[in-house]
C-alpha cells in the first residue's frame, strides 16, 4: 500500500501544502529585501569610486604632460644628457631637475618618487621616496638603475603606466625620453598603497576597506585587517566594472570595483555583508525563527491530532494484525472518543464470536484428523503381513525350517509391536527395533545377497517421532529397489544432528539397488505428491500426511539418487519440536474427547 494513501500523509501534504508558500514568500521577501539594500549600497559605492578613480587617473595624466614638459622644454634636462659636462653645469642641472620634481612632487601627493636617469653619464637622480614605502628607497634606486639596461623594459613602461613589482611592494612605473637621442629619461614610481589617499573620504563601514587589484585579480595593495587575508579576488568579475558577492572563508563580502584607463589596477570597495544589513537584523532574525516556530505549531498540532485520530486507528491495526497472527486474547480499550469506543466495542464482540466458532471448528477437525491418523496406520500393517508370509512361505517351501522358525520369532515380534502401539508417536530406538525385525526377516530370505547397517547415535535414541515413520522407506527400498546383480544389495539407515540445534536431526536410507528414473524423483519431491494407484508408494503417501499433520512445514522429506547407483532418502525433523508435537497432539486429543 502507497504511503500517500494513509490519512497521515494524506494531512501532512496538506498542511505543507499551506505552510510551505507561506515560507516560501517569506523567505523570497527577506532575500528580496536584502537584494534591494545591497544594490542601494553598491550604487552608491560605485559612483564615489568612479569619481575618485577619474581624480586618480587625471593626476596621472597630468604627471605624464609634466614629465613629456620637461624633456621638451626644460634646459637643464637637455644639458643632463650631454655627455662631457663639467662638474659644476652637471651638478647644477642635477640640482635644478631635482627642484623641480620636487615642486611637482609636493603638488602631486600620491607620487612618491620623481627620478631622472643619464644613459650617457650612467647617473640616476631622483627624489626622496615618500609615503609608505620610504624605507625601499635603497632598493627602489638598485632596481631602477639595473632596469634601464633591458629595453623591454624602457620600451613597456614608455607609453603607458604600468604595473612593477619591488621587493614586496607594488609600483606603478612611468618613464619619458626623447624620442629622438633616448640619452636620458625621466620617470615617477607611485606606491599601490599611496593610491588609497584620494580615497580616504569614503565612509566605509567596520570590518570594511579599499584594496587595489591587477587584471589577474591578484591584491597589490596591503589591505588593513581584517581583509590583510585577501590575497585574490575572481579577475572575471573584476572585468565587469560592477559589484558583486564574494566569499572569504566564511565572511560574505560585497565588492564594488572600476579599473582605471590609464593602468591595469582596479580600484575594489569591500564591506562586509553583515555591517551593510546591519539594519535588517531584527527582520533577518524574524525570517530564520518564523519556520521553527510554524514547525513548534506543526509538531503540538501532530500530537493532539495523533491521540485523537492516529493513535486509536493505529490499536485498531495492531489488534488486527494481532488477530490474524492467531493471538486471540487481543482486545481494545475503552476510547475517550465516542465513534471509536463504538469500533472498539464492536471490534471486542465480533473476536469473542470468532474465538467461539474457532474453537468448535477446531475441536472438530481434530477429532477428523485423529481418526485420519488411526486409518493411516491400520493401511500399512496388511501390506507388511502379506509380504512377510510370502517370505515365510518361500522358506518353508525350501525346508529351511531353522530360517523359518527365526523368521517366525521376528514376526511375533513385529505384531508384538503393533499390537502393543498405542501412542501416536515412538522413540527413535523403538522405530529402529521394529525395522531390525523386519530386516533380519528379508536377510533369511537373501542371507549373504543382503547387508544391511543401522547406526543410530546414543543421544538420538530417545528422539520422538510418528511412530512407522521411517519403515515405509525400508520395505519399499526392499520391495522396488532390490538388485542382486553383481553384487550384494545393501541397505543403510543413519540418523545424526545436522549441523546447529536449529537444523534438527537428519534420518537417512540408502540403498544401492535398482534407483529411481529422473520422472520418478520429481515426482516424489513435488509438493503435492500424490499416488496414482495403491501401490507401494502409498506408504510414502502416508508418512507426508503424517508429517504434515505433527510438523506442519518444519519437515522435509527428499528422494536423490545415490551415488554410483541406488537411492537416498532423507527424512529432516526438528528435533527441538518432535517433544511437542507429541504433547501438543496429546493434548488435542484429550480436548477431542
Amino acid at each position: 500500500m502507497s504511503t500517500t494513501k494513509t490519512l497521515g500523509s494524506r494531512l501532512v501534504i496538506l498542511f505543507a501544502a499551506v505552510t510551505v508558500p507561506l515560507l516560501l514568500i517569506l523567505y523570497l521577501a527577506g532575500n528580496y529585501a536584502k537584494g534591494v539594500v545591497l544594490t542601494q549600497v553598491a550604487n552608491s559605492y560605485q559612483n564615489l569610486v568612479n569619481a575618485n578613480l577619474n581624480m586618480i587617473d587625471r593626476s596621472l595624466d597630468d604627471i605624464t604632460l609634466n614629465m613629456v614638459d620637461i624633456v621638451n622644454h626644460d634646459d637643464n634636462f637637455r644639458l643632463f644628457e650631454q655627455p662631457g659636462l663639467s662638474g659644476s653645469d652637471a651638478y647644477f642641472a642635477q640640482m635644478e631637475l631635482i627642484k623641480r620634481n620636487d615642486t611637482y612632487q609636493s603638488y602631486y601627493h600620491t607620487v612618491d618618487m620623481f627620478f631622472v636617469y643619464s644613459k650617457t653619464n650612467d647617473q640616476l637622480v631622483s627624489t626622496n621616496l615618500t609615503g609608505e614605502a620610504a624605507a625601499y628607497y635603497e632598493t627602489v634606486r638598485q632596481w631602477l638603475t639595473d632596469s634601464f639596461s633591458y629595453a623591454d623594459r624602457l620600451k613597456k613602461a614608455m607609453y603607458k603606466w604600468s604595473v612593477v613589482h619591488i621587493a614586496d611592494q607594488y609600483f606603478l612605473y612611468r618613464i619619458v625620453s626623447d624620442d629622438d637621442t633616448n640619452r636620458a629619461y625621466i620617470g615617477a614610481l607611485i606606491n599601490i598603497n599611496s593610491l588609497r589617499t584620494p580615497l580616504g573620504n569614503l565612509d566605509l563601514r567596520e570590518g570594511g576597506g579599499i584594496v587595489f587589484t591587477g587584471d589577474d585579480g591578484t591584491v597589490l595593495s596591503n589591505p588593513a585587517p581584517p581583509l590583510d587575508a585577501l590575497k585574490q579576488l575572481p579577475a572575471e568579475k573584476l572585468s565587469k566594472n560592477r559589484a558583486f558577492t564574494y566569499a572569504n572563508g566564511k565572511t560574505k563580502l560585497l565588492i564594488v570595483s572600476s579599473r582605471s584607463r590609464n593602468v591595469g589596477v582596479h580600484t575594489a570597495v569591500v564591506i562586509p555583508n553583515s555591517e551593510l544589513l546591519r539594519g535588517l537584523n531584527a527582520f533577518q532574525t524574524f525570517t530564520y525563527l518564523l519556520p521553527l516556530i510554524v514547525l513548534a505549531i506543526l509538531i503540538v498540532y501532530g500530537f493532539i491530532f495523533r491521540s485523537l485520530i492516529f493513535t486509536p486507528i493505529r490499536q485498531l491495526l495492531s489488534a488486527i494484525r494481532r488477530i490474524k497472527e492467531g493471538n486471540m486474547s487481543t482486545r481494545l480499550p475503552a476510547s475517550g472518543t465516542v465513534e471509536f469506543n463504538i469500533i472498539n466495542h464492536t471490534f471486542n464482540g465480533m473476536v469473542e464470536e470468532i474465538v467461539d466458532l474457532k474453537i468448535g471448528v477446531y475441536e472438530e477437525r481434530l477429532r477428523a484428523q485423529k481418526a485420519q491418523m488411526k486409518q493411516l496406520q491400520l493401511q500399512i500393517n496388511p501390506h507388511f503381513f502379506l509380504n512377510t508370509m510370502n517370505i515365510m512361505f518361500q522358506l518353508i517351501d525350501l525346508k529351511r525350517h531353522e530360517l523359518a522358525k527365526k523368521t517366525i520369532r521376528h514376526l511375533v515380534n513385529y505384531f508384538r509391536f503393533m499390537i502393543g502401539l498405542k501412542r501416536d508417536t515412538i522413540t527413535l530406538e523403538q522405530e529402529m527395533e521394529h525395522i531390525r525385525n523386519y530386516l533380519e526377516i528379508q536377510k533369511m530370505r537373501y542371507q549373504e545377497s543382503f547387508l544391511y547397517s543401522i547406526d543410530i547415535p546414543e543421544r538420538l535414541k530417545s528422539l520422538q517421532l510418528p511412530s512407522l515413520f521411517v519403515q515405509p522407506f525400508v520395505e519399499n527400498a526392499m520391495i522396488h529397489g532390490m538388485s542382486l546383480q553383481n553384487m550384494p544389495f545393501r541397505l543403510e539407515i543413519e540418523a545424526f544432528a545436522a549441523g546447529g540445534p536449529e537444523e534438527g536431526v537428519r534420518i537417512e536410507v540408502r540403498d544401492n539397488g535398482k534407483g529411481l528414473t529422473p520422472e520418478q524423483l520429481q515426482e516424489l519431491n513435488a509438493s503435492h505428491y500424490t499416488p496414482e494407484s495403491e501401490d507401494g508408494s502409498i506408504g510414502i503417501w502416508n508418512v507426508m500426511q503424517r508429517m504434515a499433520m505433527h510438523y506442519g512445514d518444519k519437515a522435509k522429506l527428499a528422494f536423490e539418487a545415490n551415488s554410483p547407483r541406488g537411492t537416498v532418502v532423507r527424512l529432516q525433523l526438528p528435533a527441538s519440536s518432535a517433544e511437542e508435537g507429541k504433547e501438543h497432539h496429546g493434548e488435542h486429543a484429550d480436548r477431542g474427547r
